[in-house]
C-alpha cells in the first residue's frame, strides 16, 4: 500500500509525496517500517507524482541502463494512441508498447510490443507505468481478480487494484472523497454513451493535489490531450465542480 511523506519543494515548504513500500502492508506497525517510511522525507529518488510528471509534454527521453527493459525508452513525452481511419484515436496503449517490447507476466501471459503504439500510454498504460514499471506493483496481464497485482484496464482496477478503496459512489451521487491524498487513484465513469443502468468505469488519473484555486486536481492520460496532461481538456480536471470529472468521480483507490 502506499503511504505519505512529507518532502521539500523548491521552494523549501514541506509538501506531501507518494512512495508504495516493497511488500503490501499486512496492518503490523513495526520498528523497521517506521525507519523505511521516515527515509523517504530525506529520498531523492522520484517518488509517484515526479515518476507520473516524467511523462507529460516536453518531457526528456530516458532509456532504461539495467533491468528487464535495459536500452528502451522508459521515461519521456508520451501520447495516447496513434489515430483510426477516422482521426480518433486507438486505446490499448500498455506500458511495455511504450518502450517497444514484449512482455512476460507473473501468470506466464507474454504479450507482443505494438509498433504503432510506441511512445503512447492510454489512461490504465499510463498508471501500470508508473505504479507498476517504476514502482515494482505486480502487474496483471489481464483481468486479475486476486487483488494482488494490478489489472489492464480500469475496470478491472476499480474491484481488483492492490490496496485499499478510499471512497465511491453511491446511488449514483460522486463520493465527497473527504480522505483524499496526493498519489491515490481516482476512477471515473466518464463516457456519457454508457448504459446507466450499468456504471462501468472507464477512466483512471492520479490525484495530485489542489491547485492554486483550491480545487483537487489530478493526472491522466486522455484522448483529448493526447496523452497525459493535467489540463482542462473536455472539461476541468478538477474533483470540484460541475464539470465531467467532479460529476462522474466513481472511486478512490489507494494503491
Amino acid at each position: 500500500m502506499r503511504a505519505r511523506a512529507s518532502e521539500p519543494d523548491r521552494a523549501g515548504v514541506r509538501e506531501p509525496g507518494a512512495r508504495v513500500l516493497e511488500q503490501p502492508f499486512d496492518g503490523t506497525w513495526s520498528p523497521a517500517l517506521e525507519d523505511r517510511i521516515r527515509a523517504w522525507a530525506g529520498s531523492t529518488a522520484p517518488d509517484v507524482l515526479a515518476y507520473a510528471a516524467m511523462f507529460l509534454p516536453g518531457a526528456p527521453a530516458v532509456t532504461a541502463g539495467a533491468g528487464p527493459a535495459v536500452g528502451r525508452q522508459v521515461l519521456g513525452q508520451a501520447g495516447y494512441g496513434y489515430l483510426d481511419p477516422r482521426g480518433n484515436r486507438y486505446e490499448g496503449a500498455d506500458f511495455h508498447e511504450y518502450m517497444n517490447s514484449g512482455w512476460t507476466f507473473p501468470d506466464g501471459t507474454h504479450t507482443g510490443p505494438s509498433s504503432k503504439q510506441v511512445g503512447n500510454l492510454d489512461c490504465s498504460g499510463y498508471i501500470r507505468m508508473v505504479f507498476g514499471h517504476h514502482h515494482q506493483v505486480p502487474l496483471a496481464a489481464g483481468a486479475d481478480t486476486s487483488g494482488t497485482r494490478l489489472p489492464r484496464r480500469s475496470r478491472d482496477m476499480v474491484e481488483y487494484a492492490p490496496g485499499a478503496r478510499i471512497d465511491q459512489a453511491t446511488g449514483g451521487t460522486p463520493p465527497t472523497a473527504a480522505l483524499l491524498q496526493p498519489g491515490d487513484l481516482v476512477l471515473f465513469n466518464a463516457d456519457s454513451g454508457d448504459d446507466k443502468a450499468t456504471v462501468t468505469v472507464d477512466h483512471v488519473g492520479i490525484y495530485l493535489g489542489r491547485d492554486a484555486n483550491g480545487d483537487r486536481r489530478f493526472l491522466s492520460s486522455r484522448k483529448t490531450g493526447n496523452g497525459p496532461t493535467m489540463a482542462d481538456l473536455a472539461g476541468p480536471s478538477t474533483l470540484d465542480g460541475t464539470g465531467t470529472y467532479a460529476t462522474k468521480l466513481h472511486t478512490v483507490h489507494r494503491v
